[in-house]
């Protein structure tokens, strides 16, 4: 079959075809990236254990392969290196194998940013009595900067660790 040039009409369909899909191909390539732009951001606290973590970031860096590796497929066939043509079912072989790898490509990253989502434990709350030269305090700890926080009676209270005597778990406070 003919283009009227003596070109075969079939391999300038396909290198079209690969041409077009090369604009999803590289939104999968950022796809990738942003998870792995996403997961080093982290959320600063809790993660998922170290044995999800390694997983995830082989799938991450398998995704990230057989990305370019289909990035490359589908170039070639839509710009080939040598003026001859490969045969049509050779092109349109290579377009397809390079669309399947960038499917899966997908599939592993999103499979990966799913340890993401890990679930925190509950950790309890520890109740602890402070002692300090001005008297006693009994609350719960919690996060602060600079000083040991304590939520007192639902009044949070910053006691800078200077002032600080003593610290004792006690199971639950008198005045709660």
């Amino acid at each position: 079959m003919s283009d009227g040039g003596g070109r075969e009409a079939g391999v300038y369909d396909v290198r079209d075809s690969a041409r077009g899909w090369l604009t999803l191909q590289l939104a999968a390539l950022g796809f990738v990236g942003l998870c792995g732009a996403l997961k080093a951001g982290g959320s600063g606290g809790a993660s998922a254990p170290r044995g999800v973590e390694v997983v995830a970031g082989v799938l991450v860096l398998l995704a990230l392969f057989l990305a370019c590796w289909a990035v490359y497929l589908v170039g070639r066939t839509a710009w080939p290196h040598s003026p001859v043509p490969d045969p049509p079912a050779r092109a349109a072989r290579r377009l397809r194998a390079g669309l399947v790898l960038t499917f899966v490509t997908v599939l592993l990253t999103a499979l990966a940013a799913t340890s993401s989502w890990w679930p925190t434990p509950k950790v309890p709350s520890a109740s602890v009595e402070v002692t300090t030269s001005a008297g006693s305090l009994c609350g719960e700890l919690a996060r602060g900067s600079g000083a040991l926080t304590l939520i007192v009676q639902g009044h949070t209270v910053d006691i800078p660790v200077a002032d600080v005597l003593a610290v004792a778990p006690v199971a639950r406070c008198a005045d709660a």
